[in-house]
């Protein structure tokens, strides 16, 4: 796998636990990877490579996010891959403007085995970049208002 060191130390705190004599595993679903480029990439879970059959992907562009274009970010993206039959969500891509924080959300909620309902009922605070996150589950959901479906 990559060669992270937000990874490292996860793992690290795995060990220590097992050396401690407490249960521990080691089973993180979407540890996240960036790429400090310009604009900035990053990613968790899945990828639709891996993701094979019966996974849809959503992508919601910036230029439908007012703070991106206040913040002339609007090369953005966000990509959500989602299981069509539960829902769950499986992956999140983030291309722009602090990709590095925004992926945050989406490896939680992989985590947490969360659905995209649960994104979309997450308040997002606005006018912000990570409301590119509920809107892409809403897209999914076909309930976006900012974006021609």
């Amino acid at each position: 796998g990559m060669l992270l060191a937000h990874k490292a130390m996860y793992e690290g705190k795995v060990a220590a636990e097992v050396i401690a004599g407490k249960p521990a595993a080691a089973d993180a679903r979407a540890i996240p990877a960036v790429v400090y480029t310009e604009p900035q990439i990053a990613w968790c879970g899945l990828t639709e490579a891996e993701a094979g059959e019966g996974i849809r992907a959503v992508r919601y562009p910036w230029t439908a996010n007012g703070r991106a274009l206040t913040l002339s970010a609007e090369e953005g993206i966000t990509k959500l891959l989602i299981e069509e039959q539960s829902g769950r969500l499986l992956g999140m891509g983030i291309v722009g403007l602090q990709a590095e924080n925004l992926i945050a959300e989406g490896a939680l909620a992989i985590e947490l085995g969360a659905v995209v309902e649960d994104i979309a009922l997450t308040v997002h605070a606005h006018p912000t970049l990570s409301e590119t996150i509920g809107d892409a589950a809403e897209l999914f959901l076909g309930l976006a208002t900012h974006i021609n479906r």
